[in-house]
């Protein structure tokens, strides 16, 4: 009830920011990406490295969730528990099965739970960050360091809001990971310290947003406030990030209203007729093509003529089978190439028949002796009639003369 009555506070302030065209964003960097396909619909310094503070935590989840047990236990150690600022207050030696810490982790941003769980699934905060490392790179986040499992300042450690939507997309496509970050509270079980059992979930955004799927809050003095979001509304599924703002919760907001309001999903379906490739020596001339796989874009509503599709084909040389590629279909806005889908078949084209060489020749020699034959016969034909005119002649004599 509390997170719908928020709404109300969301509603206010994105009437206040003005959602038609581009939003007014006060973060120092900033993204919005929709999820399905990647495309980045708002960017402000996307590409500037900064702290990323606590959103730190995104990778260090989808990490574990991918590597680890969740009902595995963990034991804290000295260097977890010593670990500084937001924690759960574990306790050395205390035992903790990694669902909870996972909860702590991205509800109550415990930092502690974050090296108990670097540890457990690398055997040390050192290869772990390296694990996190690869894992960025695998993902295309070219400008990403990482040198600790929580996001505590240090110089050496820090991404691009291009690279944590990137990192976001990713871990929301976890369907373990989506209900952690959207719980408002998780209630852990642990050894000791049965005083501090309740996470409770700090990203306001889940209260003031009525699409929000939550993700993760960071703060530090040199990072300030950041925040990953995702939200989902019709279908579609949106990620933004906020580094350095005044006002994460507001300017997430705005994000996510622009995608949702001022754009659209356009679709070109698997199995769409496209057009006709030439076929060479085949029973039919063109074969007809199909769009082999769907092809999903957004585009802005108040733009759509800007895109447009056109079918590169290539020719075919017969037999063709149905499903044989036949060329690309490029979806442009304006004179640019956007993205791209092949093309195929739709029917299969038997090869055009023809003489064998060898029966070609033989038909030539006939055809030939025929016309030598039929040549004799009507001249023995001629010489018969003439045969046969002069025996029915009569005999006549012509007198010698004198």
């Amino acid at each position: 009830m509390h997170r719908w009555s928020g709404a109300i506070l969301g509603w206010l302030i994105a009437l206040a920011l003005g959602w038609a065209g581009t939003p007014q964003v006060q973060a120092r960097a900033a993204i919005l990406m929709d999820a399905e396909t990647g495309q980045v619909l708002y960017a402000k310094n996307a590409h500037k490295p900064l702290p990323p503070a606590s959103i730190t935590k995104v990778m260090t989840a989808i990490l574990v969730l991918e590597r680890c047990d969740l009902d595995a236990v963990v034991k804290a150690s000295k260097r977890a528990v010593n670990t500084e600022a937001s924690s759960m207050h574990l306790r050395v030696g205390e035992e903790v099965k990694v669902r909870d810490l996972l909860y702590a982790l991205m509800l109550r941003s415990a930092n502690d739970a974050a090296v108990a769980l670097a540890e457990h699934a690398a055997g040390s905060v050192e290869a772990f960050a390296e694990l996190m490392n690869e894992k960025a790179q695998s993902l295309g986040a070219k400008r990403t360091r990482f040198v600790n499992p929580h996001g505590l300042h240090d110089p050496r450690h820090g991404s691009t809001a291009y690279d944590l939507a990137l990192i976001t997309r990713y871990a929301m496509e976890n369907e373990t990971f989506r209900a952690i970050v959207n719980a408002p509270y998780y209630i852990v079980s642990r050894s000791m310290n049965q005083d501090d059992l309740w996470m409770v979930n700090k990203a306001k955004f889940l209260q003031e947003y009525p699409y929000a799927e939550g993700v993760k809050t960071g703060y530090t003095n040199q990072a300030g406030y950041c925040f990953a979001g995702s939200a989902q509304r019709d279908g579609r599924r949106l990620i933004t990030v906020v580094l350095n703002s005044p006002q994460r919760v507001e300017d997430t907001i705005a994000l996510m209203e622009h995608g949702f309001n001022d754009w659209e999903r356009m679709e070109l379906p698997a199995g769409m007729a496209v057009g006709e490739a030439e076929v060479v020596d085949g029973e039919a001339a063109k074969a007809p093509l199909r769009l082999a796989q769907t092809l999903r874009w957004v585009a802005p509503k108040a733009h759509k003529a800007r895109y447009r599709w056109a079918v590169q084909p290539t020719p075919l040389r017969a037999p063709v089978q149905a499903g044989d590629t036949a060329g690309w279909l490029v979806v442009y806005r304006g004179a640019k190439p956007i993205l791209k889908a092949p093309v195929v078949a739709a029917e299969a084209v038997a090869r055009r028949r023809a003489f064998p060489a060898g029966l070609g020749w033989l038909a030539l020699l006939g055809a030939t002796m025929g016309i030598l034959g039929w040549r004799c016969a009507k001249r023995r034909r001629y010489a018969r009639r003439v045969h046969l005119r002069s025996l029915h002649e009569p005999y006549t004599r012509f007198p010698r003369t004198p």
